[in-house]
């Protein structure tokens, strides 16, 4: 069983949402415990500030879509955290008319883990040292080339780093229209990838 998976949980992980466990795996990179949700949420606060998801959503959020919240750990101390939503189709609809709110998404914006996600929005990543950053930003980069390439990516940049990887290195663009940051880039791909 995957660390922090619910074993009370019913439904069967899709294989994408498995192939990203193995992938973070990879990069030492391991699902959150729901005990430790706090923790990586005042961690992530405090290196990106501004405003971010809270504490319940970010365990429901992690809890339907089985993959939302990743941590990186250094002899033992909370070092990096990965964090994302896994969109259902209705989400990548709300994206591209602008109407995703990643405070507080909508459930019905979320992807369930039992089935594929239809795209990705990219709440953050966060390192406190450069061993960890380099290893989030990493396992941030397999999923875009080599996991989910056939999805997808959304995001709005908060920081100078943030807009730097991105815009500047990874090629992202305003969704057309978009009056809040919000930038994507579409499927690199058209099949998923996902014996990662």
């Amino acid at each position: 069983m995957r660390e922090g998976q619910d074993t009370n949980c019913k439904s069967k992980s899709s294989a994408v949402i498995d192939a990203i466990h193995v992938s973070h795996a990879r990069f030492d990179l391991r699902a959150v415990a729901p005990e430790l949700i706090v923790e990586a949420r005042d961690f992530a606060a405090e290196l990106i500030g501004g405003k971010i998801a809270t504490v319940q959503t970010l365990a429901w959020v992690h809890e339907r879509t089985g993959a939302a919240l990743f941590l990186a750990r250094e002899e033992g101390r909370l070092t990096g955290v990965w964090a994302t939503v896994l969109l259902s189709e209705a989400g990548v609809r709300a994206c591209h008319a602008d109407d995703f709110d990643g405070l507080e998404p909508d459930r019905r914006h979320v992807a369930k883990k039992s089935e594929d996600p239809a795209g990705h929005y990219a709440w953050g990543i966060a390192g406190s040292t450069r061993e960890s950053a380099k290893r989030v930003v990493a396992a941030a980069d397999a999923l875009y080339w080599s996991v989910l390439p056939h999805l997808p990516f959304f995001t709005r940049p908060t920081t100078p780093a943030g807009v730097r990887v991105v815009v500047e290195r990874l090629g992202f663009g305003p969704v057309p229209g978009s009056q809040t940051g919000l930038v994507w880039m579409g499927p690199r791909s058209d099949r998923p990838s996902v014996a990662a």
